[in-house]
């Protein structure tokens, strides 16, 4: 497989189908209109069946420093059309001791861990 660099809400100009995908720490940077297409994208790049697997900020992490934070309602909108949301559960990002910029809990930030299955 060859690499390019791709925009993420181009994600249906690639050739390729996957039989799953990763995201760890995108969709939460997009604001309603670019996660719905962001979504879209997803699905053309996944076969039926297949599976992304994802970690995003959660609106359980307090304060405001740091990417936009999301609900599980959020994710559960984003993913009510062709999918199937297998999994929705807490988890937590790692994050590097140095530098700090932000300024997070030692356990690290707050986070949803989802499986979403391509209808």
């Amino acid at each position: 497989m060859r690499f390019m660099e791709m925009n993420a809400l181009a994600l249906k100009e690639l050739p390729e189908v996957f039989d799953s995908t990763i995201d760890s720490g995108l969709f939460h940077v997009f604001g309603n209109d670019d996660r719905r297409r962001y979504v879209e994208g997803l699905a053309s790049v996944l076969k039926p069946g297949g599976r992304l697997f994802l970690l995003c900020f959660s609106d359980a992490e307090p304060g405001d420093e740091g990417p936009r934070r999301v609900s599980r309602k959020e994710i559960e909108d984003a993913f009510a059309e062709g999918w199937v949301v297998e999994k929705i559960e807490p988890s937590r990002y790692e994050v590097r001791p140095e530098p700090k910029d932000i300024r997070f809990r030692d356990d690290g930030p707050k986070a949803w861990f989802v499986v979403a299955k391509r209808l």
